[in-house]
C-alpha cells in the first residue's frame, strides 16, 4: 500500500511500511481521541500496519448517547417526583384515616348526646308532671288564703275605725266606762287573732302579714 488508507466505519487506520517514520515521529494518542488497537510487523521488525480503535469515551459523544443520557434523566426526576408524591400521599392518607377516626368518634358522641337529651327531656317533663300534680291541690287553698287575707284587711280597717270612736267616746265619758270598752276591744283582737292563727301557715308568709298588721294596730 503507497499511501494512506482510512476506513471511518471500521475506525481503522492502515498504514504503510513507508510511514514508518511519520508514525514514530507523530503516534496517535489517546489525547486525539485514537488508541492502538492491533499491529502488524514483517520478519525485520518494520511495522506493515497499524490498527487504531477510537477511546470508549468518544461513544459519549454520540447523537443517540446524549439523547439516551436525557431520557435517563427525564426518568430520574419524573421517579423522584413519584417518590415525592408517594410520601406525601402517605402522609395525607394518614391524616384522612386519623381525620374519619375522629369524625367517627364525634359522630358516636353526639349520637349519645342526642339521646341523652331525649332521655333527660322525657326525665325532666315527668319531674314537672309530678309536681304539678302535687301543687295542684294548692289551688284551692291559695284561693282561700285571699280571701281570707282580703278579710283580714277589712278587720284591720273596721279595728282601727274602732279604735277612733272609743278614742272619741274616752273624751266625752269617764274613765271607768273607756275601761269596759276597751276589755270589749281586747276581746275582739282576742278573738280576731285565734282567727288570724287558724289562717296562718308559714309557707305562704301569712303570718307576717298578720304580724305587721296587728303590729300597727
Amino acid at each position: 500500500m503507497k499511501g494512506l488508507l482510512k476506513v471511518y466505519d471500521g475506525s481503522v487506520y492502515c498504514l504503510c511500511s513507508r510511514l514508518r517514520e511519520v508514525m514514530m515521529s507523530k503516534t496517535i494518542g489517546p489525547k486525539e481521541g485514537w488508541q492502538v488497537y492491533s499491529s502488524a510487523q514483517d520478519p525485520d521488525g518494520r511495522c506493515i500496519c497499524t490498527v487504531v480503535a477510537p477511546e470508549q469515551n468518544l461513544c459519549s459523544r454520540d447523537a443517540k448517547s446524549k439523547q439516551l443520557r436525557q431520557l435517563l434523566e427525564k426518568v430520574q426526576n419524573m421517579s423522584q417526583s413519584i417518590e415525592v408524591l408517594n410520601l406525601r400521599t402517605q402522609r395525607d392518607f394518614q391524616y384522612v384515616l386519623k381525620m374519619e377516626t375522629q369524625m367517627t368518634g364525634l359522630k358516636d358522641k353526639f349520637r349519645q348526646i342526642e339521646d341523652d337529651r331525649k332521655t333527660l327531656m322525657t326525665k325532666h317533663f315527668q319531674d314537672l308532671q309530678e309536681k304539678m300534680d302535687e301543687l295542684q291541690p294548692l289551688i284551692p287553698v291559695l284561693e282561700q288564703y285571699k280571701t281570707d287575707a282580703k278579710l283580714i284587711v277589712q278587720f284591720k280597717e273596721e279595728i282601727q275605725n274602732l279604735t277612733a270612736v272609743l278614742t272619741a267616746i274616752q273624751e266625752e265619758i269617764g274613765v271607768y266606762d273607756y275601761e269596759e270598752l276597751h276589755l270589749r276591744v281586747i276581746s275582739l283582737e282576742t278573738r280576731l287573732r285565734g282567727c288570724m292563727t287558724k289562717l296562718s301557715k308559714p309557707q305562704l308568709n301569712v303570718d307576717l302579714y298578720i304580724r305587721g298588721t296587728f303590729a300597727e294596730l
